[in-house]
């Protein structure tokens, strides 16, 4: 296990290796101190004042005597270093390892967050790093100034047996300190275990709780809140439980190293007074015991710590391990779009062990004109706009963008050549500019405003503040209309030769609606425009409409020319999940 911790953070710690090297001298110096230094001073003192005929000076004694707290002050000033500066070390581990994990997440394809919820994977990049954060910076430090404390430790009990010849109580000690270990081996498989199943919960009921505060309005009009109230009960008790076992089985060491601990100091208590051992060798000799067995005490510990933490690391490592599916060639295309989109026989299913949900589609966008997606809910309408902005990529077939695949294109180039305003708005906690200018970070500020205006937002922002006023956490004091607007000039302020509307309208007025469409009217000119819509308004201004059914592409051509000849269309129509207009009878 101290592999799998090892593995996860070295790469972190490489890069701040002279603060870890100054940090591991300072424990080499505690250590030894603590286990050499001591005793030996012990033995010294005491076997020249208490042992000795020679009558010493004041002056003599004290100097003697000044030897003890000066050993422990160095011991105690190099013991503070070794933890501050393995503090630094642990909260740049702790930086940098969320910076990577949320770096990582950025990076991966759909499939995985499918598969995630929301609040297991926040519980992963905050409460999981700082959970090794903390066993890392103890076991660094701990890991280098115990070792050596007990080694050094071990060599003064050498040396005073030979020197006294005890050699009886030193062999005691040898005998036991496997039974030291015993606790440690006995126990770590449970506390791994019960490790797991304690962060698993953490993450269940943090995704509980994101839930449930992303529904606070749902919750209250359908009277929710006595079951989630129960159900999040049962995840904390779920919780509380594996941590008590953690908890249980993790202290359950301790006192059976005190446990030995005494049974041991009692042979050595024995032993000494049956063989009349001198006072300052059974003194320097117990010192030397108790600094050989406290670090294993704290060994112990820290090995049940680390089985603690096990979840942490299992968790973190599984994202840290994926790979992206989703990612730019070796040699990426990087040229200029105008706009067209070539479909050749795509296919796409969410996994191997899944129905296809996009079926031999084929069809070519040509750039410059507006393109309607329409279909029952479930048609396929929606992935293919995640498949044109490669979101996930096609099973089957090819998708072209000015005749090159757009798995050949750069990534990040290829998804600058698209606007997407989707059905639901996300907007950050930050002012109306910095929302706006997420479509073009670099467009100036009379830009923003001539987009906002494009879009009809414009008004509502100045009565809101202007500008510069803050929007608030996903814009919720504004209504679903105005958020699609702010949107919707998000996308015109990108100037992306291709522009998709997922739904785009659907919570906007008549008034609003029309007047965004004016403004598509011109934009389409320079642009190719594809939106999924469902309003008869919207569809009979595209050039042309695609009808999709079951992710099969059934029909192509003009409103009037589906009326005419695509019963599916006519269907569509007749049951008003378009619009309201009745189909002509042919």
């Amino acid at each position: 296990m101290h592999r799998l911790l090892w593995n996860t953070c070295k790469c972190y710690v490489f890069h701040k290796k002279w603060l870890f090297l100054w940090a591991f001298v300072c424990g080499c110096i505690y250590g030894l101190t603590s286990g050499l230094g001591l005793p030996l001073i012990f033995e010294k003192v005491f076997r020249r004042i208490f042992e000795s005929s020679t009558v010493y000076s004041y002056a003599e004694i004290i100097g003697m005597a000044v030897l003890i707290p000066l050993g422990f002050a160095l011991r105690g000033i190099s013991g503070y270093l070794n933890v501050v500066l393995m503090n630094r070390c642990g909260l740049y581990v702790l930086s940098h390892l969320r910076t990577d994990l949320i770096e990582k997440l950025q990076m991966l394809q759909l499939s995985f967050f499918d598969r995630n919820t929301t609040g297991d994977l926040v519980h992963r990049v905050i409460a999981d790093p700082k959970k090794i954060q903390d066993i890392l910076l103890e076991w660094i430090s701990e890991g280098i100034k115990q070792p050596l404390q007990m080694l050094a430790a071990f060599g003064s009990l050498i040396y005073l047996s030979i020197k006294n010849s005890s050699v009886a109580l030193f062999l005691v000690f040898c005998v036991s300190i496997p039974f030291c270990f015993l606790p440690v081996r006995l126990l770590r498989s449970r506390v791994k275990k019960y490790s797991r199943i304690q962060q698993c919960t953490e993450g269940a009921l943090t995704a509980q709780v994101s839930e449930n505060l992303n529904a606070v309005q749902e919750v209250r009009l359908f009277n929710l809140a006595e079951r989630v109230k129960l159900k999040m009960q049962e995840t904390i008790e779920a919780a509380a439980l594996a941590t008590n076992l953690v908890v249980a089985w993790q202290k359950l060491q301790q006192p059976i190293m005190e446990v030995v601990s005494a049974i041991i100091i009692a042979v050595v208590f024995t032993y000494a007074y049956c063989a009349k051992v001198p006072f300052s060798v059974f003194s320097a000799m117990g010192m030397a015991l108790y600094l050989a067995f406290d670090p294993i005490k704290r060994l112990n510990t820290l090995f049940g710590s680390l089985q603690g933490v096990t979840g942490s690391i299992e968790r973190i490592g599984e994202i840290l391990r994926q790979v992206p599916t989703i990612q730019s060639p070796a040699n990426p295309y990087l040229g200029a779009c105008s706009g067209s989109i070539t479909f050749q026989a795509v296919s796409f299913r969410y996994s191997n062990k899944t129905p296809s949900v996009i079926h031999q589609v084929d069809g070519i966008m040509e750039k410059h004109k507006f393109y309607a997606l329409v279909g029952p809910s479930g048609a396929g309408k929606t992935t293919l706009i995640k498949l044109i902005t490669r979101l996930y990529d096609v099973t089957d077939g090819a998708i072209l963008m000015d005749g090159v695949d757009i798995r050949q294109w750069d990534l990040k180039h290829l998804r600058q050549q698209i606007s997407i305003v989707s059905q639901s708005t996300i907007l950050f906690n930050d002012t109306f500019l910095e929302n706006l200018r997420l479509g073009s970070p670099n467009a100036t500020r009379e830009e923003i405003i001539e987009a906002a205006k494009m879009a009809y937002a414009h008004d509502f922002i100045c009565e809101a503040g202007g500008y510069d006023s803050r929007i608030g956490e996903n814009g919720n004091r504004f209504s679903g209309g105005q958020r699609q607007r702010l949107a919707i000039a998000r996308a015109f302020l990108k100037r992306a030769p291709i522009l998709i509307l997922d739904e785009a309208t659907s919570a906007l007025d008549s008034e609003s609606e029309a007047l965004i469409k004016k403004s598509l009217d011109t934009i389409r000119k320079q642009k190719t425009v594809i939106a999924i819509a469902h309003r008869i308004s919207t569809i009979q201004q595209a050039d042309c409409i695609w009808v999709f059914e079951k992710g099969s592409l059934v029909g192509k051509g003009t409103h009037e020319e589906l009326l005419k000849t695509n019963f599916r269309y006519q269907q569509l129509v007749s049951k008003q999940l378009i619009g309201g207009s009745q189909p002509k009878s042919n």
